[in-house]
């Protein structure tokens, strides 16, 4: 178990390096930026292919992906070749090769239907925004990450009647105790609350502290809930900062937002003075 859960982290770390690889081509071709030369990128995403191809014993594989990786090097621009779309675009035909490989390999761990409930959740948490900021059915927009907790894990319990609310951990993980869990798609649910910018680095610290520790057989997937009074970070930010960061894909981020909160009434707001 332990090595299958290895190879598919290395798997999830490839994906991130071939992101990064073709962050780095665009720059270099459309930008004509020499600073972003991704050929150690790219030759780096090859090495990882080849050790994950060797690791999981695809002799043959592993023989085709060492020939076009030595190829590549004797080429006169190793790992910088392009080739065009029909539209016209350039793209990095090493790249290229090495995605066909990757699925290839992927092929030996098929998506399990949870993976596609969990997008499904998603969604359900995505639209459910709308339901805890309505004033007709509460008081107010959530002033608390409590208030965000129990709102949205009321309306979740109508779809998941499993839902366990503060589930207890087999393995126990420093300071992380969460929030919500729904064993019938093995899903962990954290709710956060954001409501000033400059607590942005608390809670990235938090997410990641969480997440060097998260390891579970029970749970095989964990979703970081963020509710924002404004709009702080877009969820694709947050998304980013999890994938540089090394976590893999079974952690994601939703980003809901909501409204500021109001001051109390007697309270100054507090400006900022210029020396």
């Amino acid at each position: 178990m332990n090595e299958l859960l290895s190879l598919q982290a290395a798997i999830a770390n490839l994906r991130m390096s071939l992101t990064r690889a073709d962050r780095s081509f665009a720059e270099f071709v459309f930008e004509d930026n020499e600073w972003s030369d991704p050929s150690w990128l790219i030759e780096k995403c090859s090495l990882q292919l080849l050790a994950i191809a060797e690791a999981m014993g695809l002799s043959e594989l592993h023989k085709m992906i060492l020939s076009e990786y030595l190829a590549e090097k004797k080429s006169e621009e190793p790992f910088l070749r392009q080739g065009t779309t029909p539209d016209g675009e350039p793209y990095s035909l090493s790249l290229s090769r090495l995605r066909k490989f990757l699925g290839a390999v992927e092929q030996f761990f098929p998506q399990k239907e949870p993976t596609i409930i969990s997008k499904d959740l998603l969604q359900i948490i995505r639209d459910i925004n709308y339901t805890i900021t309505d004033k007709e059915l509460f008081r107010g927009v959530p002033q608390t990450e409590r208030d965000v907790h129990i709102r949205i894990e009321g309306i979740l319990k109508c779809v998941f009647p499993d839902l366990k609310h503060k589930p207890a951990l087999t393995k126990q993980i420093k300071n992380f105790e969460p929030d919500t869990g729904i064993p019938s798609i093995q899903t962990l649910i954290e709710y956060k609350f954001l409501s000033s910018a400059k607590d942005v680095p608390a809670i990235v610290e938090e997410i990641l502290a969480d997440t060097r520790g998260y390891a579970s057989k029970e749970w095989g997937r964990l979703i970081y809930v963020i509710y924002e009074t404004n709009r702080f970070w877009t969820e694709k930010a947050w998304i980013q900062m999890l994938r540089e960061s090394g976590v893999p894909e079974n952690t994601t981020i939703v980003v809901l937002s909501g409204e500021p909160r109001k001051r109390r009434k007697g309270k100054k707001p507090i400006t900022s003075v210029r020396k």
